[in-house]
C-alpha cells in the first residue's frame, strides 16, 4: 500500500512535469483519488520527504522537493562512520570515486575556462591563504572551490554529485580528527590546480588533482596508522 502510494505521487510529479516547489495535491485528494486512508497517504508522504522528493509546509500543504542528494549524503556518511571502528574502506572507496570523476572532469575545464572563471577560483584561493596564514581551516571555501571549478562544463549533476561526495568527507572528518588537512597544503594544491587551467594545460590540471589526491589519501593512511597503532 506504502509503496503504491509513493509511486502515485511520483508518477503524478513525472506526469505532470512539476519542478521543485510545485504544490502537490492535498493529502484528502490523493486519498480520495486511491480510495486509501490520509493517515496512509501521510506516512507515504513522510518516506517521500526524507529523500527530498517532496516537501510540506505547515499550514500550506506539500510540494515538489528539491530533489537533492541530501539522502545520498547521510546514508554514505553513516556508512562510513559504521565502518571506522574496522577500518576506512569505505572513505577509501569514496575517494577513489572523487579521484576518478575529478581528475577526469579538471582536463575537460582546462579546455573551457574563462579569464572570469579563473579569476573567481583565485579570489576563493586568496581567501583561502588568509584563513591558512591565521592557521583556520577554510571549509567553506573549499566546498566552493570544488564548486565553482567545474561550473563551464554546465553539468549541474556532476557538480551536485562531487558536492555530496564532499559533504560527505566533511561530515565525517569531524569525526575522524587525523584527516583536518593542513591548511597551507591544501592552499597550494588548489594553486597549482588554478596555474594549470591558467596555461590551458588539461594534463598538468589533472596531474595537479591527482597530487591533490594523493596528499589527501596520504594523511587518510596515517590516520588509520595511528588509530589502529597500541
Amino acid at each position: 500500500m506504502q509503496q503504491s502510494i509513493q509511486d502515485y505521487i511520483k508518477q503524478y510529479i513525472i506526469e505532470h512535469q512539476l519542478q521543485p516547489g510545485a504544490p502537490l495535491p492535498s493529502e484528502a485528494e490523493i486519498s480520495g483519488e486511491l480510495q486509501v486512508s490520509r493517515n496512509a497517504v501521510r506516512e507515504a508522504i513522510k518516506v517521500l520527504q526524507t529523500v527530498g522528493i517532496v516537501e510540506t509546509r505547515h499550514g500550506q500543504g506539500t510540494f515538489v522537493g528539491d530533489l537533492s542528494l541530501q539522502a545520498l549524503v547521510t546514508g554514505l556518511s553513516f556508512r562510513v562512520l559504521v565502518d571506522a571502528p574496522r577500518d576506512l574502506r569505505t572513505l577509501h572507496e569514496l575517494l577513489e570515486v572523487r579521484q576518478i570523476l575529478e581528475c577526469n572532469l579538471v582536463a575537460h575545464v582546462a579546455e573551457v575556462t574563462t579569464p572570469a572563471h579563473l579569476a573567481d577560483l583565485r579570489v576563493l584561493i586568496a581567501t583561502m591563504e588568509a584563513r591558512a596564514l591565521r592557521n583556520e581551516l577554510f571549509p567553506e571555501e573549499d566546498r566552493a572551490f570544488h564548486e565553482v571549478l567545474y561550473r563551464p562544463l554546465g553539468n549541474n549533476l556532476v557538480i551536485q554529485l562531487l558536492q555530496a561526495f564532499w559533504d560527505v568527507f566533511h561530515v565525517v572528518r569531524a569525526q575522524l580528527p587525523g584527516l583536518v588537512d593542513p591548511p597551507m597544503a591544501t592552499v597550494k594544491d588548489h594553486q597549482r590546480i588554478v596555474e594549470a587551467l591558467t596555461s590551458g594545460d588539461g594534463a598538468a590540471a589533472r596531474e595537479a588533482m591527482a597530487a591533490h589526491f594523493a596528499g589527501i589519501r596520504s594523511r587518510l593512511a596515517l590516520s588509520q596508522d595511528q588509530k589502529s597503532a597500541p
